[in-house]
């Protein structure tokens, strides 16, 4: 409170809110001090690996809180030079400051605000338990919706963990019938024109090749008739050749 650049902190209603908030924190935390000892039958403390870190961070809670001892208390406050300058407000004149007294007026009013709360969480739930079983039943709409916390686990689970559920969902519908669907068509094309290329080569390119063989090999049948070795033959096919090239040319004049 000595932080906030607010004269009178019980006139601002920031501050009404934190004591508010404050009584009903100690006042639950009353009541699980009460389930600590047994002495309630409802649920109990949470195991160790929950209650075992909230120690270590109360151990530094404390220690903290012998750093920030105010002044009215003999302390230096070190904590809260070390805070202000990321909590101070630019005014044009310099804060205001509450004096000791009134520190230690707040300071009472804290304690007895815990007292309070945790009294009455001891009479609710060890002398009166009957107490809690009829506001309960008188405010039964209030206590649901502070049962449920607000139902803010119910929001979150209706919005953000649905809508992740389901959009991871609509994702992997995606993932199996679009990008699964291109890589399985990619796939399957690849296939068929392979088989396409095979089907080329075997009967267009080799078929080609083959031709080739074939058309050499059945022709020199021909071929080789003509080629026998004797001069006789081969000057009659050259007078053969003389009377056709004879002929042409007198034709052709």
């Amino acid at each position: 409170l000595k932080i906030l650049p607010c004269p009178n902190p019980l006139g601002s209603k920031a501050t009404i809110s934190q004591l508010w908030a404050s009584h009903f924190t100690l006042f639950t935390s009353g009541k699980e001090l009460i389930e600590w000892y047994g002495s309630w039958h409802g649920p109990h403390e949470s195991p160790r690996m929950m209650t075992v870190p909230l120690a270590i961070l109360a151990i530094g809670a404390i220690v903290a809180g012998f750093v920030g001892i105010p002044a009215a208390l003999g302390g230096s406050n070190a904590i809260e030079h070390f805070l202000e300058p990321s909590v101070a407000v630019a005014t044009a004149a310099p804060a205001a400051h509450m004096s000791h007294a009134g520190e230690l007026g707040l300071m009472a009013l804290s304690v007895l605000i815990s007292v309070c709360a945790i009294g009455l969480a001891y009479r609710f739930y060890v002398q009166r338990p009957e107490l809690a079983e009829r506001m309960r039943n008188q405010w039964a709409r209030a206590h649901r919706v502070l049962l449920n916390k607000y139902y803010v686990d119910e929001f979150y689970n209706a919005t953000a963990v649905r809508g992740t559920m389901l959009s991871a969902k609509k994702l992997w519908q995606f993932d199996a019938r679009v990008v699964d669907g291109a890589v399985n068509l990619t796939g399957w094309f690849t296939v068929f024109s392979g088989w396409l290329s095979h089907l080329f080569d075997k009967y267009v390119v080799d078929g080609l090749v083959n031709f080739v063989g074939w058309s050499a090999s059945e022709s020199s049948f021909s071929v080789r008739r003509i080629q026998t070795g004797l001069i006789q033959n081969y000057a009659l096919v050259m007078l053969l050749g003389v009377f056709v090239f004879v002929s042409v040319y007198f034709i052709v004049s």
